[in-house]
């Protein structure tokens, strides 16, 4: 039942017979050169020509990301097995636990490194299939919205995005776990069915759980409350479910339209990716090669049957989602990924909550790898087995990364030995091993993540991380599932001392071995090259690092919605009677910023025409609330006066429901450009927060 090939490209066996043997061939001089002691001028000369060929594929020839693929995994396994037979060998027992520490967590590092190559060794995106011409053979699909403590204004956006969506045999319900008056009151309006139940066991899985017993579609589709499909959602993703009839969800990508905390608390809105990027636009592309998608708890529709019968969404961990996946494919059950954004919510507005919800993720995770785990759980392939494995390992980076933080330091301030070996050895083999991993990573994120930046996005959170995975490890059945905050405001712009204290300890171990580092070098002249060596990761930790902390420099945010660029044509009619043709630039359902063509309109008020596709929405009462530079011209601000139901919807339908709504384009970011931005940013959040503002700025309606 694993093996339905009829949404595979056409040459997708071949291809993989084909890898197999290629695979198999190369083999040997990988064995090879992992395994045979050269002499260290002959390893140098070889490695160096490795670097040379990555850094030429990665920089002109990406379509050869295989053969890089191959020479990042050769010399990452020939240190590895040195590092193993070579440099562990201390006197000293404080230098023996430091060094096994450091060598677990590279040996993490190397096990994450390979089974993502293998995750990610094809990057084909799915292309969709037609649904049938007759609208008969349509499956009814049940969509469903749950909800616990969000804002009426964030579901009805939802609501009104489903309620759009052209396929027509659908029927749309709220799950209201917070069982209140106004959500009941909201979908009676809307013409929505609205289901409750008596208690709010298992979170939202025991949520979605209930309504499977109340609703009967042959397909369901689920959407946070926040994440507003657009109107072809349905008729874009459904084809792969008629097609299969083994395919038991079909997922799509996440994709925000505001920005992250590193994004927004760091003023790079316009100058870094969000930090999922990588995981919607390239991992998920590779589990759909090996039939192992991840179910994101979103933005996906699933096949009833195949949901009931894996007793549906998994409540024994809190990372359902991703659960309920892993049960669908060794089940049986086949999976699909679409890599366009047919749906866009609202990422975390805060620091503290983008920490609340990874913690939830990383205990999630870590129940999964203890209660059932991809290795050992039967009716998964091999492939599978690595996908499902490295997905949930990924979240153990938080011990690995602190430990990586403190390895120089505490040799430059301690005399802490972390290996038995000499500073050119060392770079021998571990600068081809970093520097090809680096060049590898940047390949297999198809340009969606600058390089350097996954340290940035690790570091912010490994504290937290680090103390629920090890406490998850060891009393796995413990924990909740705690609901992300959406709709967030931040009155002051503050530091969030709480929870950058553990950071700031990593910051106060990382300094003190750059002002004590100078001196070792001077006092220690037989320890100086491995000293130079430890101050260069040293300042290169202290970067992240300080990076990481200024994330809790949290930025004023005062908006009630957040604006959404939109280029419509739009005529304008003043009360003293001018008119004039217009067009908006961004738009919220409140306000909008508006191009009058360089008339002066300050304190103006009246009626604004918006057109989509040939038709005009219903005229909407303005006032110009101020005015500002911008490099298309002087832009007005403007506030919509008594928003009636009818404009509201017609403003979310043009604000979320075209197909083409969202759209993501990859990066082009050189490494030192990356390293620099890294640099650059704890000045500008600090900039933007206490100075003149830097960036995008606040872009309040």
């Amino acid at each position: 039942m694993n093996s339905t090939d009829a949404l595979s490209p056409p040459d997708a066996k071949p291809a993989r017979w084909g890898a197999a043997a290629v695979v198999s061939l190369a083999a040997i001089p990988l064995l090879l050169f992992v395994t045979i002691d050269l002499p260290l001028k002959a390893h140098l000369l070889l490695t160096g020509l490795f670097m040379a060929a990555g850094y030429w594929i990665a920089t002109r020839r990406p379509s050869l990301r295989l053969a890089l693929i191959y020479l990042s995994s050769a010399v990452s396994l020939r240190y590895m097995l040195w590092r193993a037979t070579y440099t562990l060998t201390l006197d000293r027992t404080a230098d023996q636990i430091f060094a096994g520490c450091l060598f677990a967590a590279e040996l993490y590092g190397l096990v994450v490194l390979l089974a993502g190559y293998f995750q990610t060794v094809v990057l084909r995106p799915r292309r969709p299939i037609p649904l049938p011409d007759k609208a008969a053979l349509w499956p009814w699909v049940d969509v469903l919205i749950p909800t616990y403590n969000e804002s009426p204004d964030i579901v009805r956006r939802t609501l009104i995005g489903a309620q759009a969506m052209t396929y027509p045999n659908k029927r749309i319900y709220v799950l209201d776990d917070g069982r209140r008056p106004e959500m009941r009151a909201l979908a009676e309006s809307l013409g929505v069915g609205y289901r409750v139940r008596d208690n709010n066991d298992h979170a939202k899985a025991g949520n979605i759980n209930a309504a499977l017993k109340s609703t009967n579609s042959e397909l369901i589709a689920i959407f946070d409350c926040d994440h507003v499909p657009v109107r072809s959602f349905l008729n874009v993703t459904v084809g792969l479910l008629v097609a299969d009839p083994l395919m038991a969800l079909v997922q799509t990508p996440h994709h925000f339209y505001n920005p992250d905390p590193f994004q927004r608390n760091l003023w790079l809105e316009d100058n870094i990716p969000p930090e999922q990027q990588v995981f919607y636009h390239s991992v998920q592309i590779g589990n759909d090669y090996w039939n192992s998608v991840l179910f994101c708890g979103s933005c996906a529709v699933l096949r009833r049957t195949a949901l009931v019968g894996v007793g549906g969404i998994a409540q024994e961990t809190v990372t359902e989602d991703a659960h309920t996946s892993l049960k669908l494919a060794a089940a049986g059950w086949n999976s699909a990924y679409l890599d366009v954004p047919l749906a866009a919510g609202l990422a975390t507005e805060s620091y503290a909550d983008h920490i609340a919800q990874r913690i939830r993720w990383a205990r999630g995770m870590t129940q999964i790898l203890r209660l059932d785990n991809p290795l050992t759980k039967p009716g998964l392939t091999f492939a599978q087995r690595v996908s499902y494995l490295n997905s949930v390992m990924h979240f153990q980076f938080g011990l690995p990364r602190i430990i990586f933080i403190l390895a120089p330091a505490l040799y430059l301030v301690f005399g802490l030995h972390p290996l038995a070996a000499t500073p050119s050895d060392m770079l021998a083999y571990g600068l081809p091993h970093m520097f090809l991993a680096v060049l590898g990573g940047l390949a297999g994120a198809r340009s969606m993540r600058p390089a350097f930046w996954a340290e940035v996005y690790e570091v912010a959170l490994a504290p937290y991380t680090a103390l629920v995975t090890t406490a998850a490890f060891f009393s796995p059945r413990r924990g909740k599932f705690n609901v992300t905050a959406k709709d967030v405001q931040v009155g002051q712009a503050h530091f969030d001392w709480r929870r950058a204290l553990p950071n700031l300890v990593l910051f106060g171990f990382a300094v003190m071995g750059l002002l004590v580092g100078p001196a070792r070098i001077l006092s220690a002249p037989l320890e100086g090259e491995a000293l130079v060596v430890a101050v260069i990761f040293n300042v290169f930790n202290v970067a992240v690092v300080f990076t990481a902390l200024t994330v809790a420099l949290e930025r004023k945010q005062s908006r009630s919605t957040h604006r959404i660029l939109r280029r419509f044509a739009a005529t304008v009619e003043l009360d003293d009677g001018r008119a004039m043709p217009a067009s908006t630039v961004d738009i919220t359902e409140s306000g909008a910023r508006i191009d009058f063509y360089g008339e002066e309109l300050a304190g103006c008020a009246g009626w604004i025409w918006i057109e989509l596709n040939g038709g005009w929405a219903p005229p909407i009462r303005f006032t110009v609330q101020n005015e500002s530079a911008a490099p298309e011209g002087k832009l007005h601000g403007v506030r919509f006066v008594d928003v009636s139901e009818t404009e509201r919807r017609f403003l979310v339908e043009f604000m979320f429901s075209e197909p083409d709504s969202w759209s993501v384009a990859p990066g082009q970011i050189s490494t030192v450009s990356s390293m620099r931005s890294i640099m650059r940013a704890p000045w500008r959040a600090a900039r933007g927060v206490w100075g003149k503002g830097v960036g995008s700025g606040e872009q309040a309606t």
